[in-house]
């Protein structure tokens, strides 16, 4: 597969959502380290970039899912006999999607930016190929 593809700079993007998840806003420096491996617009690094939120809300998904049963067990939120808990799943998953696809397109535009404005290199693949493993 080509190092350059959209597809890699997608899984780059996704694996370093997810890595560093543990901090907030991961979602933008997997955006922008998606869309700074080529040259490209900022169309192109907007699509990008979601498409690296996407892929990296799958896995998150699955981490979400468990802390909301955490915190479901300890008896925040919206009980499940609620007539209003369709609703309250429905806000929380759209918050969800919204924060991690969101900003991850918001990163790709500035992924873009620094490409084009800066002599930053972003590009974790070019990094260990230079250096080493």
């Amino acid at each position: 597969m080509n190092r350059d593809s959209a597809l890699v700079a997608v899984g780059v993007g996704a694996a370093i959502t997810v890595a560093f998840s543990f901090v907030p806003f991961s979602s933008v420096l997997g955006g922008a380290a998606a869309a700074s491996r080529r040259n490209g617009g900022y169309l192109w690094g907007l699509g990008v970039g979601t498409a690296a939120g996407v892929a990296a809300a799958i896995p998150l998904d699955l981490l979400f899912a468990a802390a909301f049963a955490v915190v479901e067990w300890l008896g925040f939120g919206v009980p499940p006999s609620s007539p209003a808990y369709d609703l309250y799943l429905a806000i929380v998953a759209l918050l969800f999607l919204l924060y991690t696809v969101g900003l991850s397109a918001l990163g790709g535009l500035v992924g873009v930016w620094i490409r084009a404005n800066t002599t930053w290199d972003l590009d974790p693949v070019a990094r260990v190929a230079e250096y080493g493993r």
